[in-house]
Formats: C-alpha cells, sequence, structure tokens
C-alpha cells in the first residue's frame, strides 16, 4: 500500500506541476487534495514536506539509471555514448512522463543540476578524453555531461517523444556532431 500510496503522491505532484508549470512549490494540502489522500497520511506515513517529495523523486527517478551506468565496463560494452543511447535512453524513456515535467515545469529547478552533478562524478570516473583548450578533466566531464543531458533533455520535452530504439541513432549522431556542423553560414 506504501509503495502504492507514493505512486499517488508522485503522480498527485506531477498533474499539479503540469497544469501550473511556473509553479516550484506546492503545499502538502494541494498535494494531498489531488492524491485523494489526507494531508495527514502523507506527513505520517511517507514524507514530511514538499522538498522530501522532490528527493524521493529524485531517487527514484534516477537510481535505477545509475546502477546501470554503475555497471558500465569499457572492455565490454564499448563507448560511453553508445552505452548511454542502448541501455540508458529505454530507462529514461519508461520514466517519461516525470522526467517530461522534471524539464518542462519550475517544479525542481534544480533537477539539470542534479543531473549535471551526478553524471559529471560519473563521467570523471568512466570517460577518457583530451584535455584541450586550458580546460580541465572536470571542466570536460561538466562540458559532457551537460551536451548529453541537453540531447535527452531535448527528446524527451516532446509530447510524445519517439521511442529510444528510434532516438538511439539521433543521440549518437548529435554527440559526435561538431558544434560548426549544426551552423550554416
Amino acid at each position: 500500500m506504501a509503495k502504492n500510496t507514493h505512486e499517488l503522491i508522485i503522480g498527485a505532484l506531477i498533474t499539479l506541476a503540469k497544469k501550473n508549470p511556473q509553479r516550484s512549490s506546492f503545499t502538502m494540502t494541494e498535494i494531498a487534495a489531488e492524491a485523494g489522500i489526507s494531508r495527514q497520511a502523507i506527513y505520517q506515513k511517507h514524507f514530511n514536506n514538499f522538498e522530501d517529495i522532490i528527493e524521493y523523486i529524485h531517487e527514484e527517478t534516477n537510481q535505477h539509471i545509475f546502477n546501470v551506468f554503475n555497471k558500465y565496463c569499457p572492455s565490454n560494452d564499448g563507448d560511453p555514448i553508445s552505452f548511454l543511447a542502448d541501455h540508458i535512453l529505454p530507462l529514461i524513456y519508461e520514466k517519461r512522463e516525470v522526467v517530461n515535467t522534471l524539464y518542462t515545469t519550475q517544479v525542481d529547478p534544480c533537477w539539470k543540476e542534479f543531473l549535471r552533478g551526478t553524471y559529471s562524478e560519473w563521467v570523471l570516473k568512466n570517460v577518457n578524453y583530451q584535455l584541450k583548450y586550458n580546460f580541465n578533466k572536470e571542466d570536460i566531464a561538466y562540458i559532457i555531461t551537460t551536451m548529453a543531458i541537453s540531447f535527452i533533455e531535448v527528446w524527451i520535452r516532446k509530447d510524445d517523444p519517439i521511442p529510444p530504439e528510434e532516438f538511439r541513432k539521433t543521440f549518437i549522431q548529435l554527440s559526435k556532431t561538431s558544434l560548426c556542423d549544426y551552423i550554416v553560414s
């Protein structure tokens, strides 16, 4: 029952965020009313405050993805871009309603920074890259992470994003294309 109630609460928050995309927080009363449960039930058995709900969404949305990322082995899995396309895009797609809402509303203004922080650390540990242009390895990891997040955001923000099997090729092409190739003079 607790898992179903958690899902009701998260679903209520997602619904409220979509109805009010400019709002960055909601009261527990609003969330409870949307979920059809009492505010006290949320406090007593589930979450202490709005921030706890956002933290839970981070963990729930990201935990499985990060676990798969942590199984990455370059000698078995190939390059990290293809690994992400093959193994991570499908997981993001499964959670597309929540992820879309986090990207398209203000319900979690720290969402992108949370992703950058989490995955820049992974890039630092798992990706080999060249240091150029007076950038240190943290700078390069930040750039790589930000670009990947941006490509995913553009895809998953759509009302009906194409399935990951179809987006895979585009994601890999975008990741391997120079910024100069996007500009026509």
